[in-house]
């Protein structure tokens, strides 16, 4: 078997199985709420910072994030509910899941503005829950558009075992999590938190991608070939590459290589639990000449 194969490329014009002109087949009540959650912090975080550069943190604030965050909540809510395509539209470009995350740099420069001291406090706090909830909420929103891409049981499916060192990843989830004890222990409670927000979405990440061998969904991982392209499963996230996105499939030092412009798709032949079967599989699939509908 030849190390690379070139594709013969045909884009399909008809409305395929996986396009994202069809809307879901029932409301997502999942991406509903995490959208409320997602608006109702960022809404509140706003009020914050308008009422602190005001007023210099006036009474009842409080009431006026608690405020900004219901506001925020049913406008988010309303939104994915009204909607149905949003979480598809949101999760097909990386820059779009990317760009749910970034209002917490705004927060985040906030901290070093000249407001009161419990302001500051306010807004890093609010800075975390911003990235969590959009970090969260653009998962949920990449998954929705690999299902809507590639709908339906798999033609055929390979275990699939992400690369990942337990032990590392445990020391270094230690390792910030003293870095908080220490922080709090002599009043930094701040920096604690944030250590400790690092603590958790390190372990949160090791566990959803599936890079540790015990947790809930590790026989999840699997790589999936459906007509319109490949998906990576890991327990709780999916990526889909469309076989219209794929220059060519290689083997090359024991590494397979689907070869799709800046974001090649790249397993360790040892990942697989048939390499052979896999590479032979998407060889076939790429030579066949079968195309994707974009979703656009």
């Amino acid at each position: 078997m030849a190390e690379n194969r070139r594709i013969v490329a045909a884009h399909d014009t008809t409305d395929s199985a996986g396009s994202i002109d069809r809307p879901p087949e029932r409301p997502d009540a999942m991406f509903q709420v995490a959208s409320g959650v997602y608006g109702g912090v960022l809404l509140a975080g706003i009020a914050t910072i308008l009422a602190g550069a005001i007023d210099g943190w006036p009474a009842g604030l409080e009431s006026t994030s608690a405020g900004g965050f219901l506001a925020g909540a049913l406008g988010g809510f309303l939104l994915a509910r009204v909607d149905e395509r949003l979480p598809i539209r949101l999760g097909r470009s990386a820059v779009r899941r990317v760009a749910l995350a970034l209002p917490a740099l705004v927060f985040l420069g906030t901290w070093f503005a000249p407001f009161e001291t419990p302001a500051n406090h306010v807004t890093l706090v609010i800075a975390l829950l911003v990235f969590a909830s959009g970090y969260a909420l653009s998962q949920l929103a990449g998954n929705r558009y690999v299902d809507a891409m590639a709908p339906g049981n798999p033609e055929r499916t390979w275990e699939w075992e992400p690369v990942g060192t337990p032990v590392a990843d445990i020391v270094i989830a230690i390792m910030w999590a003293v870095l908080a004890i220490g922080n709090a222990a002599v009043g930094n409670w701040l920096e604690g938190l944030v250590w400790l927000t690092i603590a958790g979405f390190w372990v949160g990440s090791c566990l959803a991608e599936g890079r540790w061998s015990f947790g809930p969904g590790r026989e999840r991982c699997e790589v999936q070939c459906y007509e319109t392209g490949l998906v990576r499963r890991r327990p709780y996230t999916k990526r889909f590459v469309a076989w219209d996105d794929v220059g060519h499939v290689r083997l090359r030092n024991g590494e397979l290589v689907l070869d799709s412009g800046l974001r090649d798709v790249r397993f360790d032949r040892d990942e697989l639990a048939d390499a052979d079967a896999f590479l032979e599989a998407v060889d076939e699939r790429l030579t066949s000449g079968v195309g994707t509908n974009d979703g656009r």
